[in-house]
């Protein structure tokens, strides 16, 4: 049996190993609570949905049903009152240091969980484990660590584990709704902070997801590089996910038709609220001819 910490004697080890566990939570979360849970837009094969549960659970503690009810408030309510955490409401620097906060509060609104957290795995253990012990993960990979890397750089590889969800948490709804480019006009402040969140697997392309969310596909220009996508298409060539709804037109195109949709209908709004507007004016002037008894009120005498 190895000896305890005996992957402790080379530094690069505990920072390769924090990296690539960290990677695969981020891989996760896009995955499997963002582009699958959440919109719907891909699909997984029991067996690779499963164990994406089973490493959130070990790794980040989070709940599927309360992940996913979160978000999809945020995009209910993107950027005003009543998104959970946004920068342009609560503060930029509120969201980048204390985002989780945020997101640990609306956590606890029960019916926002009922009513935007459907759909979410309901089985035996998501109820009796996942949900219940939603922190007892994090715990078995404490001991894993402490295994791997002794007392010492266990507790700093798994402390660094601990707040890596939180921290990409806090980029993509802090920095994502205040810095970088937009493809696409949305109601909403989002932003695309690529190229320098190319490690965020996908999720910093995110005024390009706020401007189709059910999309599993998030970059919009041949130039943006959505990993995520990539690990989408190649499960899904050995048949192991369903993308549902992708993409596929330019961005240019996407935006002319969808605010060219946009348009239309704000001009049938207006032609409608016109409409009544004349309505309204052809019954006034009517009553004030049934008024004046002749139908021919003087208008400078009335």
């Amino acid at each position: 049996m190895p000896e305890i910490g005996f992957l402790a004697h080379n530094w690069w080890v505990p920072v390769l190993y924090v990296l690539l566990v960290g990677h695969f939570t981020n891989i996760c979360v896009t995955l499997y609570l963002h582009r699958s849970m959440t919109h719907q837009g891909v699909v997984f094969h029991p067996v690779v949905a499963h164990a994406m549960r089973l490493w959130l659970w070990l790794t980040t503690g989070m709940v599927t049903r309360e992940w996913v009810a979160v978000h999809r408030k945020h995009h209910a309510f993107s950027d005003r009152e009543g998104d959970p955490h946004s920068p342009a409401v609560e503060g930029f620097w509120e969201i980048m240091l204390g985002g989780v906060f945020f997101y640990r509060k609306a956590t606890k609104d029960q019916a926002m969980l009922e009513k935007y957290g459907r759909g979410c795995p309901d089985d035996w253990i998501e109820r009796n484990v996942y949900s219940r012990f939603s922190f007892a993960g994090i715990l078995i990979v404490l001991g894993v660590d402490i295994l791997l890397f002794g007392i010492g750089i266990g507790l700093l590889v798994w402390s660094f584990m601990a707040i890596w969800m939180p921290i990409m948490g806090n980029i993509i709804n802090g920095a994502g709704h205040a810095l970088g480019y937009r493809n696409f006009s949305t109601k909403d402040e989002s932003r695309n902070l690529y190229p320098w969140g190319l490690w965020i697997v996908g999720e910093e392309l995110h005024n390009n997801h706020h401007a189709d969310p059910k999309s599993a596909k998030f970059k919009a220009h041949w130039w943006e590089f959505d990993i995520g996508w990539i690990y989408i298409r190649a499960l899904s060539l050995v048949r192991l996910a369903n993308v549902i709804y992708a993409r596929g037109m330019s961005a240019k195109e996407f935006a002319r038709k969808y605010y060219a949709d946009k348009t239309e209908a704000a001009a049938r709004k207006m032609e409608e609220v016109s409409k009544k507007a004349g309505e309204a004016a052809r019954g006034i002037e009517q009553a004030m001819d049934r008024l004046d008894g002749t139908g021919g009120l003087d208008r400078a005498e009335a």
